[in-house]
């Protein structure tokens, strides 16, 4: 298993956990956190099974799960510890079928369920776990970790303001020129949309993201760290302390699962 980077915040906590597993854990980590590695760890010197939506698959589905729940019915001589990636995609049958299992525990079995938007589960399944929320790793992490690859100095800033905090994702684009190209288009494109005040123009930008509700998020996590920077610079005005309320409420209401195209859609009104 690669290094699994974690917050220097989430050490003594992940620790502590670990010494004493609960019967089912949510771990709540943003797009970038490591939070399956961190599931492996807590799952360390046990049977490990894994769950996650089959190839090709948006979602868990019901029969997976049920499958699951049969092959619990199983003695298990040693620990063994349930790992659910993604759980945030199993669909609402598949969360009901689930909670079968959370409700009748069976000896020496446990839950990790990984999530990136917790919101998108019932609360019937989330009030049965205990929750570890993970946090942005640190400036001074995500430099030591930018300099096992051989860049330049403008392209790993450009990473750091891209990615910061989240050190999957400083991997992939270090790694990737594809994927850090089409990253930066994003700030080229959350540049655009501060910059303009032509609201056809700034629909234009917009529209790209309507259908991928991931990007959509990123974007406006780069539109607000934009602000947060100018702020910074020159102080803060009514006109992005407005700005930066607009943007995080549209942040907040893409996390929540609202309709991508009327959330961004907000950023122009």
């Amino acid at each position: 298993m690669s290094e699994v980077i974690i917050s220097a915040r989430d050490v003594q906590k992940i620790s502590q956990i670990s010494s004493q597993l609960p019967h089912a854990l949510l771990v709540i980590a943003d797009y970038g956190l490591d939070g399956l590695g961190v599931a492996q760890i807590l799952a360390k010197n046990s049977d490990i099974f894994h769950l996650k939506p089959l190839p090709e698959k948006q979602t868990i589905s019901v029969d997976q799960i049920r499958e699951l729940i049969s092959m619990l019915r199983t003695y298990a001589i040693n620990r063994r510890v349930i790992i659910i990636d993604e759980a945030d995609s199993m669909t609402e049958p598949s969360q009901n079928a689930f909670l079968k299992a959370l409700e009748e525990p069976n000896k020496n079995t446990n839950f990790i369920l990984v999530a990136k938007n917790p919101k998108l589960m019932l609360d019937t399944v989330r009030s049965r776990c205990q929750t570890l929320t993970l946090h942005k790793t640190t400036s001074a992490q995500d430099k030591k970790l930018l300099e096992k690859y051989n860049l330049d100095p403008a392209s790993s800033q450009q990473i750091l303001f891209l990615a910061a905090g989240r050190p999957l994702l400083i991997k992939e684009l270090a790694e990737n020129p594809e994927k850090f190209a089409e990253y930066r288009q994003l700030a080229t494109d959350a540049k655009q949309i501060l910059a303009t005040n032509r609201e056809y123009d700034t629909f234009k930008n917009l529209a790209k993201y309507f259908s991928d509700r991931q990007k959509a998020i990123l974007l406006t996590d780069i539109i607000v760290n934009m602000i947060r920077f100018q702020a910074l610079s020159r102080g803060m005005n009514p006109s992005l302390e407005e700005q930066l309320e607009k943007t995080t409420s549209v942040a907040s209401a893409l996390k929540s699962n609202a309709n991508v195209r009327l959330a961004l859609t907000q950023l122009v009104i």
